[in-house]
């Protein structure tokens, strides 16, 4: 069977046609240097500001989801009753995700 790097060259076209597309346009543009520097520059601040939204909404999702699985799990422990602690010998009185406590260097 022959080795197709069809879709690899494809992509890489399409990238690299998209990037020379890109400088083109900007080259190109009806505007002078000192505005088309001014319009990126005013474009770069909103997406880093919007990429910092999306950051502090990603992480509180984040944290809710974790929340929400600590509460989950506890449930789960719940009710699995002393059988499942006692067949596995398992403490689930020391929980892995709190802070170690001193004397267990």
């Amino acid at each position: 069977m022959a080795n197709n790097d069809g879709g690899s060259s494809f992509l890489l076209g399409l990238v690299l046609g998209g990037v020379a597309g890109f400088v083109a346009g900007i080259l190109l543009a009806p505007r002078s240097g000192e505005e088309t520097r001014a319009m990126l520059s005013e474009k770069g601040s909103e997406w880093r500001e919007r990429a910092g939204d999306l950051g502090a909404a990603t992480r509180e999702r984040l944290g809710q989801a974790v929340s929400e699985g600590q509460a989950a799990a506890r449930r789960a422990r719940g009710h699995a009753g002393p059988e499942f602690d006692d067949e596995f010998d398992i403490d689930f009185d020391d929980d892995p995700l709190s802070e170690p406590d001193d004397d267990r260097a």
